[in-house]
C-alpha cells in the first residue's frame, strides 16, 4: 500500500468515518449474540469503542498441531503484551511492537493477503498499547510519548498518515505507564487484577471488557470498570482473545501446558485445548499475541506470525 500525504480535512473526515463505522459494528455484534451488553457511552453519543482485538514478522518453519504428548520446557515469567495482533479476517491483520514511553520503539505492520506480505506503516507514537482496525486502511491506535500521557491517533490510509484526536477518553486501553491499570471510557481507571499486572485486554463493547491477569485469572466487567468479576482461570496463559459474536467464549494462548512443548490454544469456558503449536517460545515475556476471526485465528510468537483457518486446530506460518 502506498504512503500518501493527506490534508487535515481528509484526516478529520477519516476519523469521523471511523467513529461511524465503530457504531455500526457495535450494533451488528450485539444483534448476533444472546448475551447482549448495553453500550450507553458515558462520554459521547457516538462511542468510538466497540471491540478490541481484545498486533516485521519473519517467516520460519511451518508450525502444525502436535499429536504426541511432550514435556514443556519452563519459560520466563508472564508479562504484559509487548506484541499485539488485531485481525479482521483470515486475510487482513495489523501487528504492533509496543515500544516504551522512555525509549520508543513502537512498530506497526499490516497485511491484506493472509500474511504473505507485510507493509510497514508509520507508527504515530513512540509507544502503542492498543490498535483497533476497522478495515485494511482505517484504524485507530492509543499510545504515548515520553511523558506517558495517553494519546489517540487515527488513520484512513493504512498508516501512511495519522491524525490526532481527543477520543482517547472514549476508549479502553492498558495504561502506558502502570501495568496494573486499565483505562475505561470516561474518567474511570481501575486495577482489575489487584496487585498483579494486566497481561492482555479484550474489549467487548463501550461498557464491557475482559482482562487476563499475570496469574492466569480472567476477570470481566459489564459496567465500564466500576466492578470486575472472576470469569475463569487458565494457569500459564499469556494472551487472550474474544470474538464479539461470542462474548461468553474466551480463548487463551498458554505456555508450559502439560503435554505441550510450545504454545497451547485453549477455550477456557469448556476447559478444552484446541491445539498445541510446536514452536520455540521466546524467553522474554509479552511476545505472544492472539486474535480470533471467523473460522480461525492469528497467533504471533516472537517474530513469527501464524494462522489457523480450521477452527484453531492446525496452524501454519503466514
Amino acid at each position: 500500500m502506498g504512503l500518501l500525504t493527506v490534508s487535515s480535512r481528509v484526516a478529520t473526515a477519516g476519523l469521523v468515518g471511523l467513529v461511524a463505522l465503530d457504531v455500526v459494528l457495535v450494533g451488528m455484534a450485539l444483534r448476533s449474540t444472546a448475551s447482549t451488553v448495553g453500550v450507553t457511552d458515558p462520554v459521547s453519543s457516538a462511542p468510538i469503542d466497540s471491540g478490541g482485538a481484545t498486533q516485521s514478522p519473519s517467516v520460519g518453519p511451518s508450525a502444525t498441531t502436535s499429536t504426541a504428548p511432550v514435556t514443556a520446557t519452563p519459560t520466563g515469567t508472564a508479562a504484559p503484551l509487548r506484541t499485539m495482533l488485531a485481525a479482521l479476517d483470515n486475510q487482513r491483520a495489523w501487528r504492533v511492537s509496543v515500544g516504551t514511553c522512555a525509549e520508543g520503539g513502537a512498530k506497526l505492520v499490516t497485511t491484506t493477503d493472509g500474511g504473505t506480505t507485510w507493509t510497514d506503516a508509520k507508527a504515530p507514537l513512540p509507544m502503542i498499547v492498543r490498535v483497533r482496525p476497522t478495515d485494511g486502511q482505517a484504524a485507530f491506535v492509543i499510545g504515548a510519548g515520553s511523558s506517558c500521557a495517553p494519546e489517540f491517533q487515527s488513520t484512513s490510509d493504512g498508516g501512511g498518515t495519522w491524525a490526532s484526536g481527543s477520543a482517547v477518553g472514549s476508549a479502553w486501553f492498558r495504561d502506558p505507564e502502570d501495568p496494573l491499570v486499565v483505562r475505561a471510557p470516561g474518567p474511570a481507571t481501575s486495577k482489575p487484577c489487584g496487585a498483579r499486572a494486566v497481561l492482555d485486554l479484550a474489549v467487548l463493547s463501550t461498557t464491557a471488557a475482559r482482562v487476563l491477569c499475570a496469574d492466569g485469572l480472567l476477570r470481566s466487567t459489564a459496567d465500564t470498570a466500576s466492578s470486575w468479576a472472576d470469569s475463569g482461570n487458565a494457569s500459564g496463559a499469556v494472551a487472550l482473545a474474544v470474538r464479539l459474536a461470542s462474548p461468553a467464549q474466551t480463548h487463551v494462548a498458554l505456555v508450559d501446558a502439560p503435554g505441550c512443548a510450545g504454545v497451547q490454544i485453549r477455550r477456557v469456558d469448556l476447559g478444552e485445548a484446541t491445539s498445541c503449536i510446536s514452536v520455540a517460545v521466546p524467553k522474554d515475556g509479552g511476545q505472544i499475541a492472539f486474535s480470533l476471526v471467523d473460522g480461525g485465528g492469528w497467533l504471533a510468537v516472537g517474530d513469527t506470525t501464524m494462522r489457523s483457518t480450521d477452527g484453531l486446530v492446525t496452524w501454519s506460518v503466514s
